[in-house]
């Protein structure tokens, strides 16, 4: 009988061996891991390779994470820049950009103005019954005024003009002939305008007005070439 014992043993590691076999075969046996995977959740990104899709801008959300002491992370919308909103009372409005200095305002500008670091300005057009009218975004030197808020399209104070229409191809043209500053706006179903304008003699965008105009309306408010 000892001669025996070995294929007794042989025997019982194949049938073993079988066994397992079919087990994994019916899925009872759960299959070997991934290094790395995270089983992804709706709505999140797992580890299929390809990318997550990119939400389509949305005017509620811009903003939303706005720091209002750091215009980059301000992004210019139809209603809003960063944390400045259309209709929104003075007081509050004021509240808002407290961080920066404010700056006396020129005989007949109707814009309340204040100064940044980087020599971005940032003003607001008010009106007692309607709050915060108009925004406007001003850079006596747009190539020295670092990086500042931005429209959903990537555009904003130091952009070109060429830039403005590959970005925004219905943008239309809203200056005159001849005039020093050049405009063009983007307006949207609610007839709200985002207008950027040009120095006839530079490229580089320096002014953003966002209201209900599609002409920049700054005189007396330091907007020069």
């Amino acid at each position: 009988m000892g001669e025996h014992r070995p294929l007794s043993v042989a025997v019982v590691a194949v049938a073993v061996g079988l066994a397992a076999g079919a087990l994994a075969l019916t899925g009872c046996v759960p299959a070997p891991s991934t290094p790395g995977f995270v089983e992804g959740t709706p709505g999140s990104s797992g580890s299929s390779g390809s990318a997550p899709a990119s939400a389509a801008p949305n005017a509620d959300v811009e903003g939303a994470v706005a720091d209002p002491a750091q215009p980059s992370t301000w992004t210019i919308g139809f209603d809003a820049v960063g944390p400045i909103v259309l209709g929104t009372p003075s007081t509050e409005q004021h509240d808002v950009l407290a961080a920066f200095e404010p700056e006396v305002a020129g005989d007949g500008c109707g814009l309340d103005f204040v100064s940044t670091p980087t020599g971005l300005r940032v003003g607001t057009g008010e009106s007692a019954a309607g709050g915060v009218t108009s925004i406007v975004l001003n850079a006596e030197v747009p190539a020295e005024a670092g990086t500042g808020p931005r429209t959903a399209n990537g555009i904003g104070i130091g952009s070109t003009i060429d830039d403005l229409v590959t970005a925004y191809p219905d943008a239309r043209k809203t200056s005159g002939m001849g005039e020093a500053l050049i405009t063009y706006a983007v307006t949207d179903a609610s007839g709200r305008s985002i207008v950027f304008g040009a120095w006839r003699t530079d490229p580089a965008i320096a002014t953003i007005q966002v209201g209900t105009g599609d002409r920049i309306t700054a005189e007396g408010c330091g907007i020069t070439a």
